[in-house]
C-alpha cells in the first residue's frame, strides 16, 4: 500500500498497518484508506485509542465525511453515543454510532445506554460504530473489531495511526 500523502510503515499478514498523517490536510485520505481496508476486513466496529487530544475525534470526523455524513459531526464526551447518517458505497443509508466514553466510571454503565445493542444492530445492518476511550468498557467489547492507534509524533506533530484487526 502506497501513496504520496502518507507512508504506510509497515504492513503485515496479522492485519497490522501503520500510517503516518503528516498534516490535517492529509486526514481524508488516511480515513479512505482505512475505511477500505476495514471494508476489506469486514470490520465496522472500530476502537479508537489515543491520549487526550491526540486526534480520535478528528479522525472520525474525517471518516464521518468520508462515509457521506452531511451533519457537523462532534465529541460525544457528554451526550456519550452520537449518531449520524451517511450514504456510502453507493447503497441506502445507513446509521454511524461515535461513542465516547472518557466519563464512564463503571463499565456496566454502558449497558444501561444499550451498548449491545449498538454493537447487534451494527453488525446486522452494516452500520459503523466508532469508539473512544473503549478501554472503559472492556467487558462489554465485541470479540472482533478494528482497532486505531493514535500517537502524536512530538518532534513533527505528525499522527501514526496503527491500525489492527482485533
Amino acid at each position: 500500500m502506497t501513496s504520496s500523502f502518507t507512508q504506510p510503515l509497515s504492513n503485515s499478514s496479522s492485519h497490522s498497518t501503520q500510517f503516518e498523517c503528516k498534516s490535517i490536510s492529509e486526514l481524508p485520505q488516511v480515513a479512505n484508506e482505512i475505511i477500505d481496508l476495514a471494508n476489506q476486513l469486514n470490520k465496522r466496529i472500530w476502537i479508537l485509542e489515543g491520549d487526550l487530544g491526540a486526534g480520535k475525534t478528528t479522525f472520525t470526523k474525517a471518516v464521518c465525511a468520508a462515509l457521506g455524513v452531511e451533519e457537523t459531526v462532534s465529541s460525544p464526551t457528554f451526550a456519550l453515543i452520537n449518531e449520524y447518517e451517511g450514504k456510502y458505497d453507493n447503497q441506502n443509508s445507513k446509521i454511524i454510532y461515535h461513542c465516547d466514553f472518557y466519563r464512564i466510571n463503571n463499565p456496566s454503565e454502558v449497558l444501561e445506554l444499550g451498548i449491545e445493542e449498538y454493537f447487534e444492530k451494527t453488525e446486522e445492518n452494516g452500520n459503523y460504530c466508532f469508539i473512544e476511550w473503549a478501554s472503559k468498557i472492556e467487558p462489554f467489547l465485541p470479540e472482533e473489531y478494528l482497532q486505531i492507534d493514535i500517537e502524536v509524533n512530538q518532534t513533527t506533530n505528525s499522527r501514526i495511526l496503527i491500525v489492527r484487526s482485533l
